[in-house]
């Protein structure tokens, strides 16, 4: 594959903008509205205590540092980038006059849509980066759409948990590395700066994003030393950003927060016993979680050709080759970091968690395995999109918490680093999370036709996690989760929730109209 000319650059960059604003219009609208895990909670609770001019948060997902005071381990990387929203979200409650506990689920519902944000921006920079890499408009497209819609990611894209921050970061780094060494000369130090952007973001999502961050580099090399001034920059400003927030919380700057979680000793788990999870398992594996995944590897074949022969040598690699073999290291060193951890399986979640941040690379050849497909090639892509869509909309329409705690998962019976930690919901395909998404869903759904809908208090103690009280949390296990619908179920009036739900699929409805028209003539001008 080519890079796109430059002449189409602009047509592609309007569809990008059409898919990004349709994406968020549908996140928003199938959205939860909610922020109930541990960390979700903890990250909010950071970023509202931001506001206040400190970084002490209450109880839940924390640690004690040496002034007695509680800190959240997680990094501060979300709760900064969450601020505007987060102080939208308190004016907006504080403004509608609301008691203490209607006002902290009024915040987490503001909040709770910023991840439908960042996996719509993510699309965007995906459409945009599958084109500048040759992709065909056509290929591109479907990647985006099997991407955003028939994997994890529309399932993170309903949290306030950090992987599409982590996502959106490694794919910046990975498309500007790409198509730096062919860039003209002028345009390098702007591709370094994307590549130094997307490295302060995932890195500042997570650390442990770093040396994924690195490998996302590789493309680059033989790119000339100057290129490499933005994406040094851009580690080195996350780098210090942790130094100055663990000195904060810990008094060094080395102290993350995660005591043996960061050390040797959380790395116990058999490699293979890993590799079979993360990859094939029936309960967390890539393969069955994101089906499309299988036609990454005619991808990577295809863009790593010469004229579609001989295997390119590195100085002749288009910018898709050099992602695609960036993408290639990702995923070896991804999946060597995660398969011996004694939590691999990133619970409680929905499938592969910590894969969630390597899909976009990986889809990225995808696109490139469509482009100028044969049709039997794109019969198979329509199949695996599909599956991919059935399994996906079962996480969509339930919340993986509440079939955890049906299923008996949650609360937890054994400790994490326990190898029999939810070993049946992990690898017996009879307990697959996939089938119990789905039972619940028919089953809630069925009630919900026959008028028999959850209903819940609706308010939250201060500073309690869950938010809900036994009561509800046993009622929201036959609800769908839908932040209209739970609206409903605290007793909201139907006419004003349901005008809003009107208005929002109104309004995804035009935005869809808009990217059609902008793909076809994308398309139609080559």
């Amino acid at each position: 594959m080519r890079p796109a000319p430059a002449v189409r650059r602009g047509s592609a960059g309007r569809t990008a903008l059409a898919l990004a604003v349709t994406a968020f219009l549908l996140y928003a609208l199938t959205g939860g509205g909610r922020v109930v895990g541990s960390d979700e909670v903890t990250m909010l609770e950071l970023s509202r205590a931001m506001l206040r001019g400190g970084i002490v948060v209450p109880e839940g997902s924390t640690i004690q540092g040496p002034d007695g005071r509680l800190y959240t381990k997680n990094t501060a990387g979300q709760a900064v980038l969450a601020l505007p929203l987060v102080a939208f979200s308190e004016a907006g409650a504080a403004a509608l006059g609301l008691g203490p506990g209607k006002r902290a689920l009024a915040v987490r519902f503001g909040a709770s849509f910023f991840n439908a944000l960042v996996t719509a921006l993510l699309l965007g920079v995906f459409y945009a980066g599958a084109r500048a890499l040759g992709a065909g408009a056509g290929a591109a497209l479907a990647g985006a759409v099997l991407l955003g819609f028939t994997t994890p990611t529309w399932i993170y894209a309903k949290s306030f948990m950090a992987e599409p921050l982590q996502s959106l970061g490694l794919l910046l780094v990975l498309i500007a590395a790409a198509l730096l060494p062919a860039a003209a000369p002028q345009a390098r130090g702007r591709l370094g700066l994307v590549a130094g952007l997307g490295a302060l973001v995932a890195v500042s999502a997570k650390l442990t994003m770093l040396p994924l961050a690195l490998v996302c580099l590789v493309p680059m090399i033989g790119a000339p030393l100057e290129a490499w001034v933005g994406p040094a920059l851009g580690l080195a400003l996350a780098l210090a950003g942790h130094a100055v927030y663990g000195g904060a919380r810990f008094g060094s700057p080395f102290e993350t927060g995660y005591g043996a979680q960061a050390s040797p000793a959380a790395f116990t788990t058999p490699a293979l016993v890993g590799l079979y999870g993360l990859l094939l398992s029936s309960g967390k594996g890539a393969a069955w979680f994101a089906p499309a995944l299988w036609l990454a590897p005619g991808g990577w074949w295809t863009a790593t050709r010469r004229a579609g022969r001989n295997r390119a040598r590195w100085s002749e690699l288009t910018p898709a080759g050099r992602a695609a073999w960036g993408t290639l290291a990702l995923w070896g060193v991804g999946l060597a970091m995660y398969c011996r951890f004694q939590h691999w399986a990133g619970d409680g979640s929905f499938g592969p968690r910590y894969l969630v941040p390597l899909l976009p690379p990986a889809f990225l050849l995808v696109a490139c395995a469509l482009h100028r497909a044969s049709r039997a090639l794109r019969r198979a892509a329509l199949a695996l999109g599909l599956a991919g869509a059935l399994v996906t909309l079962g996480g969509v329409g339930i919340y993986f918490g509440a079939q955890m705690r049906e299923a008996g998962d949650y609360p937890y019976t054994l400790p994490l680093e326990d190898p029999r930690f939810m070993s049946d919901s992990h690898f017996n395909p009879r307990y697959s999370p996939i089938a119990g998404h789905w039972a619940m869903l028919a089953r809630n759904l069925g009630e919900h036709l026959q008028g028999a809908l959850p209903r819940i208090s609706g308010t939250v103690a201060p500073g309690a996690r869950l938010g809900l009280s036994p009561r509800d949390q046993a009622e929201l296990l036959h609800g769908l989760d839908f932040w209209w619908l739970y609206a409903l179920y605290a007793g909201t009036p139907a006419r004003p929730v349901m005008a809003a739900v009107l208005l929002l699929a109104a309004l995804t409805g035009v935005a869809l109209a808009w990217l059609l028209a902008t793909w076809r003539a994308e398309a139609r001008a080559g």
